[in-house]
Order: structure tokens, then C-alpha cells, then sequence
């Protein structure tokens, strides 16, 4: 309603201008000037923190936007804002048109935005729009950061004043008094969609998405509370090498908790006792410090499957730490990785990732039921799976579970279907040679 009240004032505006009485007896004909060149790979996003480099933060990072009803070829930009009631905010402007960028997906990892939090704060909120410029030239002339500034601002003080029902572009635009009418008359809006946390006794973390009323875009980010000084730069590239600076638990870090089982599968029996076998198709054996699952032949299907479990053993409320990785790098769609509160064959909650350096998380039951908390996601914090990753899983018994990957909370849920059980590693591939290493496996509980 507001846009259509915007542009209804423009095209009075505009008539009213062509009605008023002209100095001399002809119009010049307009002359046709070439459109500014749209933003380029040299050109560098728009980016304003506010946020110290010190001190309690939130920060957000988005490995994935997708506009989906983007026209072939048409340049975008993406503005994301983090702004809070109190006043803080932070921006991005990016141009998503830059080389190298997919036609509808693109990824601001190198991008994070930070916004400053502390006891007063009790709310954050993130905005994405997405918009095409049909005339480039007015924003150019406005000023590329003046627009970006003017539309963060404005959305700070909608959040702290407005009506949260309302379309937020719009108010934005609306609340310019008239600064923005021009540009706002010229643009073609791609997709926009808006999330709002609270700390409800802890911020919230982890990976989640997001997508626009009207399904023109799609967004994966991930969220993250930074609590003392850190680095405003984009967390490390994931290809460092599972042995090198790897988080780890420790029993002196998890207070009220024991070290139940550190397995290293140093011997060929191991401290536990691991399923071994073999068929056709897989070998399942303790050899050269780990628990391997070797894919050698695909049979009556179109891939290979194997797994082992700890056998007569049930944990409940429990930490399990597990160092998984797949030997080959060329496998085709590959996966690996826990299945926890494992009843059976057929009844368990999975925890896996694949070779595309995406994870999932899934409620197995009878082998049918399927309840997807995760479905095949992209994270940050996943290595190539040939170079190991670290998996760690919190169960207990009320059903809350938190996973993480590499050090780095990725999901938590809260699910009563199971909530103990033994713990199996499996391995799965479409092509063959496959072998997956179950390498370390650390367990704590409750003293």
C-alpha cells in the first residue's frame, strides 16, 4: 500500500510539472546518454560495522543467497542490515553482479557483519533486499554509500519505532521525505525477507535460512555470539587439515562430566567393540588407528552403503567427539559421519556429512520415516571431507540435542523420538573405491 501511494505521488508530481507554464515556445529533445557502468569485480562492497573489535558482538554470515525469480542476465544488489532497538547498526551493499558469481546464487562469506550487543540489548534483527536498478545513474548520483547509509539508518529507526507488520522497504522509503522517492521509483525489487533474535538467556546460534514472502529469495547464514576480543576479519578457510588446530573437548572443559571412552583404535581390538565384517560389497575393519569402512562394489542399486556400531553399549546424556573422514577425494556423491541414539539398523538420528561440504540431520525411523531437522546444507565450517572433520554431538535425556562442526555450533533441536542409545559410523558412496575413517572417538558423561 505505502509503494503504491509512493508512485502514485510521483506520477502527480510528474503532471503537475508538465501542466506548469514553460520560459520560451520549445522543449529541447532529450539527449541519449550511455547508463554508468554497473558496479565491477574492482569496485569493493559497501561495508560499515558497528561494532569494537572488543567486546560482546553478534555476527553474521550468509555462505549462500539464492535469487530465484532474478531475470537472465539482470544486475542485482544485495543490501543486508543488522540493527537493533537501541540504535546500532551495521550494513553491507554488494554488487552481485561481480565475475565469477553464479547467475542466482552467490556467496558473502568474506562479508560478516558484526553488530555490538550487550545486557540492554533485546533485539537483533537482519534484512536482506535484493533489488535491480533500472536506472543505475540515480543511485550513482546519489552516491553509492549515501544510499546504502540511508537505507541502514532508516531501518534502524523503523525497528526501534515502526510498525513490524509493515513492509520495511517501504518504510524506509516513506520515512526519507522524499530522499529516496526517486531511486525507489526506479528499482526492481528482487526479493526481501527479515529475521529477529532475541537472547532469551543466551543469543541464538547456529546455522538456520531464511525466504521472502513472495519466494524471490532464499538465504543460509549463520549466526554467531563472540563474547571477547576476536579478529573482525571472516572466520579461517576450511581447508586446514583436521590435525592442525582442530577444536577439541577436554575433560577439565565440560565441568561435572567424565571421560567414559577415548578410543584411538591403537589395537586391533580397540577398547570397544566395533562391528567387523565383510560382504561383496563393503569391509568393515579396526586397521592403521581407525575404524575403516572400505566401498568396493556397487550391487542391485545405484550405491554402496556400510556401518558399524559400538556394540552393548547405550549412553545417555552424553557427549560424543568424533574424527571422521573419507580417504578418496573424487567420490562421487559421498557421505559420512554418526548415526547417534542408535537403536538399530532402522531406528536412529543422523548426523552426516557429504563431499559437496554440506551436512545433515535427520530422525531415521523403521528406515522409512524420515523427519529432516537439516536437509542437505552448505556450511563454513565443513573441510573437504578427504582433509577429516571433527563432529561433536550433546544429547540428553529430555530430547535437547546440539551439534557442531569443527568447534562451530551448526544446529540444536529439541526431538523425544530417541534419546539413547548406542553410537554407529557409517559410510556411503555412488562410486567405488570409497573408504571412510573413523579415527578418534571421544565420549563423555555425567559424573
Amino acid at each position: 500500500m505505502v509503494r503504491r501511494w509512493l508512485t502514485i505521488c510521483l506520477c502527480l508530481g510528474c503532471m503537475l510539472l508538465a501542466c506548469s507554464p514553460q520560459e520560451g515556445t520549445a522543449t529541447p529533445a532529450p539527449t541519449r546518454t550511455s547508463a554508468p557502468a554497473q558496479p565491477t569485480p574492482e569496485n569493493p562492497a559497501l561495508h560499515d560495522d558497528d561494532a569494537a573489535p572488543t567486546g560482546p558482538r553478534l555476527r553474521v554470515t550468509l555462505p549462500s543467497i539464492t535469487l530465484l525469480k532474478r531475470t537472465p542476465g539482470q544486475a542485482a544488489q544485495v543490501l543486508l542490515v543488522m540493527a537493533d532497538p537501541q540504535g546500532a547498526y551495521s550494513y553491507l551493499l554488494y554488487p552481485a553482479n561481480r565475475a565469477g558469481d553464479v547467475t542466482d546464487e552467490f556467496n558473502l562469506t568474506d562479508y560478516p557483519l558484526e553488530l555490538a550487543v550487550d545486557a540492554a540489548t533485546s533485539s537483533a534483527t537482519l534484512w536482506i533486499l535484493a533489488f535491480h536498478n533500472q536506472q543505475y545513474r540515480i543511485a550513482e548520483q546519489m552516491g553509492l554509500d549515501a544510499l546504502a547509509s540511508s537505507l541502514a539508518s532508516g531501518f534502524r529507526a523503523w525497528i526501534a519505532e515502526g510498525n513490524p507488520a509493515q513492509d520495511p522497504l517501504a518504510a524506509v522509503v516513506s520515512a526519507s521525505n522524499g530522499a529516496l522517492f526517486e531511486w525507489f521509483a526506479t528499482i526492481d525489487v528482487l526479493g526481501q525477507a527479515m529475521a529477529t533474535f532475541r537472547p532469551q538467556g543466551a543469543w541464538p546460534v547456529g546455522l538456520d535460512s531464511l525466504r521472502s514472502a513472495d519466494g524471490g529469495l532464499s538465504a543460509v547464514y549463520t549466526m554467531q555470539y563472540l563474547s571477547s576480543a576476536s579478529s573482525n576479519d571472516p572466520p579461517a578457510p576450511t581447508t586446514v587439515p583436521l590435525a592442525v588446530d582442530v577444536p577439541t573437548l577436554s575433560p577439565a572443559a565440560r565441568a561435572g562430566y567424565v571421560l567414559r571412552l577415548d578410543e584411538t583404535f591403537s589395537t586391533s581390538g580397540g577398547e570397544s567393540i566395533w562391528y567387523q565384517g565383510r560382504d561383496n560389497t563393503f569391509t568393515n575393519q579396526i586397521v592403521d588407528g581407525a575404524y575403516e569402512i572400505a566401498l568396493i562394489d556397487i550391487e542391485q542399486r545405484d550405491h554402496a552403503v556400510s556401518w558399524g556400531s559400538i556394540e552393548s553399549l547405550i549412553f545417555e546424556d552424553y557427549v560424543v567427539e568424533a574424527e571422521v573422514r573419507m580417504v578418496e577425494e573424487d567420490v562421487n556423491e559421498g557421505r559420512l559421519g554418526i548415526w547417534f541414539n542408535y537403536q538399530d539398523d532402522y531406528n536412529f538420528i543422523y548426523f552426516g556429512l557429504s563431499t559437496r561440504d554440506e551436512y545433515r540431520v535427520a530422525i531415521i525411523q523403521r528406515n522409512q520415516n524420515r523427519i529432516e531437522i537439516q536437509d542437505w546444507t552448505p556450511h563454513p565450517a565443513i573441510r573437504p571431507v578427504s582433509a577429516g572433520n571433527l563432529l561433536t554431538i550433546e544429547s540428553s535425556s529430555d530430547g535437547s540435542v546440539a551439534l557442531s562442526i569443527n568447534g562451530e555450533r551448526v544446529r540444536t533441536f529439541d526431538d523425544e523420538t530417541f534419546t539413547s542409545g548406542s553410537i554407529a559410523f557409517f559410510c556411503y558412496a555412488q562410486s567405488v573405491p570409497a573408504t571412510c575413517r573413523l579415527e578418534r572417538i571421544r565420549i563423555w558423561q555425567p559424573e
